[in-house]
C-alpha cells in the first residue's frame, strides 16, 4: 500500500471521513507530478490539522457512544500522525527534500529577471529543473556524495553535472549572477566552505533551509549574515511551511 493509499485508509475508520477528501487529493496531486517528472504547481497549504479543526471535527460526533468516540479519537489521533509524515515520504520516495513547487520558482525568476543560477548540491534537480522551465540560464551540479539512503540522485527531472560543489563554484561562479543552495546537510561544514568561496565573488548566494534546524551545519549558521531584502519576502510568500520544520529562503552573506 503506498502513502496516499494509507491515509485513505485512515479516514476510512473515521466517521464521515470524506471531509479530508480534499486535502488527500491535494497530497495525490504532488505526488503524480512528482512521479511525472515535474514539479508541483502551488505551494503547499498546512496539511496536518489545526485544534480548531479537531475540536470542530470531534464535536461534530459528540452523538456518538463512549466507546465508539474513544475509537474515533484513536483514529483521528494516527490519521493526524500520518499527515505529518507527508515531508519524510516525499524525501525518501522522491528525493525531494525543499518543498521546490512552480509557483514558488515563478517567484524567483520574476524578482531576479535576466540573471543566472548555479545551483549546488542539486540532488535531483528540483530547483535547475523549474528554472530551465522557464528559460532561466541554469547550470545544476552535484557529485551526490552526500546522499544515500533515498532516491536523492536517482530520479534526475534534469541534467546534473557531476562536480563538487567548490569545484562547480571554481567552474561557473564567474558565469552567474546567484549561487543557490538547497536544503544542505546539517552534519556537514560543506555549506560553511561555500559561504567562505561565495564571499570572494561578485554574485549573490542564495539558500533554502531552516535555520539553527533541520539544515545546515552549525558554523553556518553562526557565521552567515542574513540580509533583508523585500524581492526575498515576496518569493518566501510563495514558498512552503506546511509543518513542523520553518525553512525559507535566504539572501546571505
Amino acid at each position: 500500500m503506498n502513502y496516499i493509499d494509507g491515509l485513505r485508509q485512515d479516514t476510512s475508520k473515521l466517521p464521515n471521513g470524506m471531509v479530508f477528501n480534499a486535502r488527500i487529493k491535494f497530497m495525490e496531486r504532488i505526488c503524480e507530478a512528482l512521479n511525472n517528472n515535474q514539479l508541483p504547481k502551488y505551494h503547499f497549504p498546512q496539511l496536518q490539522l489545526s485544534e480548531k479543526e479537531i475540536t470542530s471535527y470531534m464535536e461534530q460526533n459528540t452523538s456518538l457512544d463512549e466507546i465508539e468516540f474513544q475509537a474515533m479519537s484513536a483514529h483521528l489521533e494516527e490519521f493526524d500522525h500520518d499527515l505529518g509524515e507527508f515531508r519524510t515520504y516525499l524525501q525518501t520516495r522522491f528525493g525531494y527534500w525543499a518543498t521546490i513547487t512552480q509557483d514558488f520558482v515563478a517567484a524567483i525568476k520574476k524578482n531576479f529577471p535576466e540573471q543566472g543560477f548555479l545551483e549546488l548540491m542539486a540532488g535531483n534537480g528540483y530547483l535547475s529543473k523549474g528554472l530551465r522551465d522557464l528559460d532561466v540560464k541554469t547550470y545544476c551540479t552535484d557529485n551526490l556524495s552526500w546522499s544515500q539512503y533515498n532516491q536523492t540522485g536517482k530520479l534526475k527531472l534534469t541534467d546534473v553535472e557531476s562536480l563538487d560543489a567548490l569545484s562547480a563554484l571554481d567552474k561557473y561562479g564567474s558565469q552567474v549572477d546567484n549561487v543557490i543552495l538547497a536544503w544542505s546537510p546539517d552534519r556537514e561544514d560543506i555549506d560553511y566552505q561555500i559561504l567562505q568561496r561565495v564571499r570572494k565573488m561578485n554574485v549573490n548566494f542564495l539558500v533554502i533551509g531552516e535555520k539553527d534546524g533541520a539544515t545546515d551545519s552549525k558554523e553556518f549558521w553562526q557565521d552567515a549574515k542574513l540580509l533583508s531584502d523585500p524581492r526575498i519576502d515576496e518569493i518566501n510568500e510563495v514558498y512552503s511551511r506546511y509543518d513542523l520544520v520553518h525553512d525559507q529562503l535566504y539572501l546571505v552573506k
